[in-house]
C-alpha cells in the first residue's frame, strides 16, 4: 500500500525532464518545456520542483505544483512559455520561485498506477491522490496549485 509517506520516495524516483528553469526568460521555459522527452510524454502527472525546499504550514517542500496532462507536456505548457516568463504575476511568481528557491525541474510519471477507479483508471483521480498525500503532508496545497481535490484516499495499492 501506498500512502502519504511514500509521496517523496516517489516523486525523487520519477523521470525528468531535461534541463531546468533557471533564469526568468522566455528561451528558459522553453528550453525544458520544448524539450523531446516533454513531447514524448502523455498520459502524466507531473511536479514543478525548486531546487530548495519551501517552507509550508508544516515542514517544507521542493514541490510546488501537481498537475496532469493527457497530452504531451510540451502541447500543454509550450505555448505558454513566453507567459509564464514576462506576464506580471507569473513573471513575479516564477522570479521569486528561482531567486528564492532556485530552478526549476519537472519530474513526471504515468498515472495509472496512482489513478484507479472501480471502473478503469483516471487521470484525475491520480491527480487528486498526489495533492491529498501533499496536502496530509503539509496541511495545505502546493504553493502554486490553484486546484484542490476531492479526493481523500489515505492509502492505494500498487
Amino acid at each position: 500500500m501506498l500512502t502519504k509517506d511514500d509521496l517523496y520516495p516517489l516523486v525523487n524516483g520519477f523521470e525528468r525532464l531535461p534541463g531546468q528553469i533557471d533564469e526568468l526568460s522566455t528561451s528558459a521555459f522553453e528550453k525544458v518545456y520544448g524539450s523531446i522527452e516533454a513531447a514524448k510524454s502523455k498520459g502524466i502527472i507531473y511536479f514543478l520542483l525548486s531546487s530548495k525546499p519551501v517552507p509550508r504550514l508544516r515542514g517544507e517542500s521542493r514541490i510546488l505544483y501537481i498537475g496532469q496532462t493527457k497530452t504531451s507536456f510540451k502541447s500543454r505548457y509550450f505555448r505558454y512559455a513566453n507567459l509564464h516568463a514576462t506576464s506580471n504575476a507569473n513573471s513575479l511568481k516564477f522570479g521569486e520561485i528561482i531567486d528564492s528557491y532556485g530552478p526549476i525541474e519537472i519530474a513526471f510519471c504515468d498515472y495509472e498506477k496512482f489513478g484507479k477507479t472501480k471502473s478503469g483508471t483516471s487521470l484525475l483521480q491520480a491527480e487528486g491522490q498526489f495533492l491529498w498525500w501533499y496536502f496530509q503532508n503539509h496541511c495545505e496545497y502546493p504553493p502554486i496549485n490553484y486546484t484542490k481535490t476531492k479526493v481523500r484516499t489515505d492509502a492505494i495499492s500498487a
